[in-house]
């Protein structure tokens, strides 16, 4: 079997952790990187100790016929566009979260995605974490029932003491409440919404409240409640800042708690991005029983089980 020839395109801070599961994957080979900036790709083929080749320019990536697929990790104002040119030029696309700015733009794409045969999906690699792969495993066992309630908390520090090295403009676009609808309730909320989901089902109907000041992404608490198509359940899910509050991570400040409720019992996981609670990262408890699972919890696991899949 030859190996998958992909183009990672946009060189950013999250392609830190998005590609060294291609890189470690044996069936895969990156034989491109794209950025706007060509020095920024160049640091980061330095970074990872590969020699693909180098560009600027996205036209030139699904112009060739050496690459199989393209790893979109550009913002999200963007991708509509590029999701299309590279399906319409026959690559295979992986695309970062979210899809979309509207639903217009996700039309768009839906319509091009059913009339292709390549294959297209999301990145979501919340999907892949260990102990969110745990708790649907007990989820799907009936250790707890079927479920009432899923909770997900998320509190963010100051984006002052993010750990993972951040590029400059990281932070631009999504301070635009026109490039970057929803702030972090829609950008980063994708992965709770995908994780919720995968738990317990479809949603139909969102009600939510976003609060707005001079900073789009610092102290802006935030809400949503979701209905479950079919059946008596809510998903909630907040966002809350404690920007003076050291948080301890490897990678973003900012953590997450899983609550996940059912008529015999329930389920934590304890940290995602972050490790601010000194807990095991999986909780069972059932009638009196208590159960812990130690399943690895570095939040790049997740990164690298995405590209696994």
């Amino acid at each position: 079997m030859s190996k998958v020839r992909i183009a990672i395109v946009g060189c950013g801070t999250i392609s830190r952790l998005n590609v060294p599961g291609y890189i470690e994957h044996p069936d895969c080979e990156i034989v491109a990187l794209c950025d706007p900036v060509s020095e920024r790709a160049e640091s980061k083929a330095r970074e990872w100790g590969i020699s693909p080749r180098i560009c600027s320019d996205y036209g030139e990536i699904i112009a060739d016929p050496e690459i199989d697929a393209v790893e979109l990790l550009t913002p999200t104002y963007l991708h509509a566009d590029q999701v299309i040119m590279g399906l319409q030029a026959g690559k295979h696309i992986s695309c970062q979260k979210p899809l979309a700015t509207s639903m217009e733009e996700a039309a768009r794409i839906s319509e091009v995605v059913n009339g292709t045969d390549r294959i297209f999906r999301v990145t979501e690699n919340f999907l892949y974490y260990p102990p969110i792969v745990k708790a649907k495993e007990l989820i799907m066992s009936g250790e707890i029932g079927e479920p009432s309630l899923v909770r997900i908390r998320t509190i963010r520090g100051g984006m002052d003491k993010t750990r993972i090295p951040v590029e400059s403009d990281t932070y631009i676009w999504r301070r635009d409440s026109e490039l970057n609808p929803g702030g972090m309730l829609y950008d980063d909320g994708w992965h709770k919404y995908a994780t919720a989901m995968s738990w317990v089902g479809d949603v139909e109907k969102v009600t939510s409240i976003v609060t707005h000041n001079d900073d789009y992404l610092d102290n802006t608490p935030s809400a949503a409640v979701l209905k479950v198509s079919g059946r008596d359940c809510l998903i909630t899910l907040d966002y809350s800042s404690a920007q003076e509050m050291p948080i301890r991570t490897k990678y973003y400040p900012l953590d997450e708690f899983f609550e996940i409720v059912g008529p015999k019992g329930a389920i934590w996981v304890t940290r995602c991005t972050g490790e601010m609670l000194d807990m095991p990262p999986v909780i069972l408890v059932k009638g009196n029983e208590t159960i812990s699972f130690n399943v690895p919890s570095d939040w790049i696991e997740g990164f690298k089980g995405a590209a696994r899949s």
